[in-house]
């Protein structure tokens, strides 16, 4: 049965078309969303020829399967249009309409394919499932949010299934706050939210879809999928933070200190963590945090910082690390070996947690840092490979005050030291 558009995504429809230059839709499971805007991007690319639009996950295979290969085909036959008369590129997944205009479909996992995303300018850029993108990443797509197309106001879409209310998509739309600052955006009306929920979309979905499967999820994910709420994920790693102005001036003077640094570049972002340990109270600031940070701008940034101890870096980077040594920078690799991950996040889950305010990318994280589960749903005991950038660095860091002042000496890597 084809998709057909409800009353409230016709309400949705036009505010991505009459509405500000952001939208973000937000609503539970199978409301409709990601139809809605793909919808009105397909409009706009007719409307406006030669226009250029982008449609990103965060990672492109899901992109490919679930909006490549399902939802567009499936809106372009709702629209009576005949697929024959577009272009569809699958070397690099876009589709060129009989008037010049271009939809990418693309992914923000890769750097190579960032990087082309980068390369290009664009008249709207959708961010699908952005539960699961950074705010880094979305700022750094979005200067790209630039094509300049005569009558045409450039836009910017999202959704996704709402997660914490620490998550960006939050702050900036519901609360009008810039995630990276606290800070209130200066024109709260450039930034609007609506809501979708499963039953918006009843007409379109199988029978019982909502009673048998969404009504019958445990609550925290019947609160998230069926009534769009914005919650926590189960199986936080960390659950109990608590969140502080700045690092209090007595502990910066009596604890123990320590750095961690997590590499990365175009997908991954570099995270730079201070830690602080004063009995069982351990005090994160992020000090540095971002994507495409070459190790020349990051040996720049960390100088600049004066740091006072020794950073503790990932040592799956040896080349890298060689690079700020020979910069002067005081980094060793961290240890690595059997459950040294678990063991790491056993020792930080044991004392009280305290995180600046203006750690916003570590708030995002620590919210969206859960155990990894099986296909049944079993605890894995083991962390997700993802949201994991500044958790990494912290367990770096934590590293000098696991290891004890007995062996607290320069750990040599091979070749390095």
């Amino acid at each position: 049965m084809p998709y057909v558009p409800t009353i409230r995504q016709g309400e949705a429809w036009k505010l991505l078309r009459e509405g500000p230059l952001n939208v973000l839709l937000v609503g539970g499971s199978r409301s409709g969303k990601t139809s809605v805007a793909i919808e009105e991007i397909l409009c706009r690319a007719l409307y406006y020829p030669g226009s250029r639009h982008l449609i990103a996950r965060f990672r492109f295979a899901h992109a490919k399967a679930s909006l490549w290969m399902d939802t567009i085909p499936k809106i372009m036959q709702m629209e009576g249009l005949n697929k024959k008369k577009f272009k569809w590129s699958t070397a690099d997944h876009y589709i060129t309409c009989p008037n010049g205009s271009e939809i990418w479909v693309d992914g923000l996992d890769d750097k190579e394919r960032v990087d082309k995303i980068l390369g290009r300018e664009y008249a709207t850029i959708f961010f699908n499932e952005c539960s699961e993108i950074t705010y880094d990443a979305v700022s750094t797509v979005l200067t790209r949010l630039a094509q300049n197309i005569p009558g045409c106001t450039n836009k910017a879409f999202a959704d996704l299934n709402p997660v914490g209310k620490l998550h960006w998509g939050y702050k900036l739309f519901i609360q009008k706050t810039f995630p990276s600052t606290g800070d209130p955006v200066p024109n709260p009306e450039d930034y609007q939210a609506m809501y979708l929920q499963p039953d918006d979309n009843r007409e379109n979905l199988p029978p019982g879809y909502i009673e048998n499967i969404l009504d019958t999820l445990p609550e925290h994910k019947r609160r998230r999928f069926r009534m769009g709420e914005w919650g926590d994920p189960e199986g936080v790693i960390y659950p109990e933070w608590k969140m502080i102005d700045e690092i209090p001036e007595e502990i910066i003077r009596r604890a123990k200190r320590s750095h961690g640094l997590d590499f990365g570049f175009t997908v991954d972002p570099a995270a730079l963590v201070d830690l602080f340990l004063y009995g069982e109270d351990l005090y994160i600031d992020e000090l540095i945090y971002g994507t495409n940070i070459t190790n020349k701008e990051l040996i720049k940034r960390i100088k600049a910082l004066n740091l006072p101890c020794r950073i503790y870096g990932d040592s799956a980077e040896p080349k890298s690390i060689k690079e700020l040594q020979d910069a002067g920078i005081d980094i060793v690799g961290s240890a690595k070996g059997q459950d040294s991950v678990r063991q790491g996040i056993d020792w930080i889950s044991s004392k009280n947690l305290y995180v600046t305010r203006r750690s916003y990318n570590l708030h995002s994280e620590l919210q969206s840092y859960v155990w990894h589960v099986d296909r049944t749903g079993r605890n894995m005991s083991k962390p997700i490979d993802d949201y994991d950038h500044g958790m990494d660095a912290m367990r770096y860091g934590a590293e000098r005050f696991m290891r004890g002042p007995a062996k607290m000496k320069t750990r040599k890597i091979r070749g390095l030291v």
